[in-house]
């Protein structure tokens, strides 16, 4: 099976004309040899089932065992763009309502495996994706047989495969969502740890010890500077750390009585969400924030550029709404899908 899967997928790699099949050409030069050669029968109906029905509605392919749908498969065209919305909600939705485990949307490059019937919301369902372009074809034809062959699957092990795989990208995703937090919760606090550790640096190097409260003074003054943006906002923003002059540091602060406190921004985004039923793009809470504070957010101290680079205005709005989600207002990123903010029952309440 390997080797005459490992030819195949080499000699997509080189078919020049392969971007421009249509939905029907992908199936029969593509999906169909690509399940065949996993040990599929793809002329038996009883094994790869072609317009399959669910509930009125129909799939590409269902892939049976004992009469039973296992896998569904829907198939676009080469050029089609996989991360449209409704092409995976209509594929996860006929799988969840089937009971049906391991659900693929693919155009015949990209196949994206996902788990329709994990507990966890529907844009973490997705668990792998396999591209048959960029990806090594030894790795290709590797993930196509753990995950699709129908000797794992009438196993189990495909599924065990899956599940094993989606764990750790949630594991993972936990840990990365958590050590900014983390670290934030440390300068914020401040953090014993790091306060006796900063003192004792001080101490090394200009032979005093400082007070506990000069330590704490200058983590809390400099607060600004050493905090960090969630991981979601980091990843949305597109850019990485800036190194800031000394022109930079030199813009005068606005006066204490113009500013406007992270918990005071808390209750405004809760408005604005409210305001579009509960759940809205990040970017347009921020517009919408951006124009009630305009004077105020004007100034050249909040348009500076702090932690990664975003203006100190967009930074505190940021971390405005990490304290309503750590109160329970506003749901993890996890829940409401990342470039989204969604209240909570507790947040529509409020």
């Amino acid at each position: 099976m390997s080797e005459d899967m490992i030819s195949f997928i080499d000699n997509l790699k080189k078919n020049s004309r392969l971007l421009s099949y249509s939905e029907d050409q992908t199936k029969m030069a593509i999906v169909l040899p690509i399940l065949r050669r996993l040990g599929w029968d793809t002329e038996n109906i009883d094994d790869v089932c072609p317009e399959f029905s669910v509930e009125g509605r129909r799939v590409d392919y269902a892939l049976l065992l004992k009469g039973q749908s296992i896998v569904f498969i829907e198939v676009k065209k080469t050029s089609e763009d996989l991360d449209n919305q409704d092409h995976q909600e209509q594929l996860l939705d006929y799988s969840f309502r089937q009971g049906v485990k391991i659900a693929v949307l693919t155009n015949g490059i990209t196949w994206s495996f996902y788990l329709p019937i994990a507990d966890v919301n529907w844009r973490l369902r997705k668990f792998y994706t396999i591209d048959i372009i960029e990806q090594e074809t030894s790795s290709v034809v590797k993930k196509f047989v753990d995950l699709l062959s129908k000797k794992n699957i009438e196993s189990g092990e495909a599924l065990h495969n899956a599940e094993i795989i989606h764990e750790d990208k949630m594991k993972e995703r936990a840990i990365q969502e958590a050590l900014p937090e983390a670290w934030n919760r440390i300068i914020e606090e401040p953090d014993p740890l790091l306060i006796d550790l900063l003192s004792e640096r001080t101490e090394r190097i200009s032979s005093y010890k400082p007070e506990l409260t000069e330590v704490i003074k200058f983590l809390m003054n400099h607060q600004t500077q050493f905090l960090l943006l969630p991981v979601e906002d980091q990843t949305e923003s597109g850019k990485e750390p800036v190194s800031r002059t000394r022109e930079e540091h030199s813009i005068k602060e606005i006066p204490d009585d113009k500013k406007i406190s992270q918990d005071d921004l808390v209750k405004y985004i809760i408005d604005v969400l409210k305001k579009y039923g509960g759940r809205a793009k990040k970017e347009q809470v921020e517009k919408e924030i951006y124009g009630m504070f305009k004077n105020t957010f004007d100034h050249p101290w909040y348009q500076e550029k702090v932690s990664i680079g975003v203006p100190r205005w967009q930074h505190n709005l940021a971390w405005a709404k990490e304290r309503a989600k750590n109160r329970g207002l506003i749901k993890r990123p996890a829940e409401s899908g990342r470039g989204f903010w969604e209240l909570t029952d507790k947040g529509m309440k409020s």
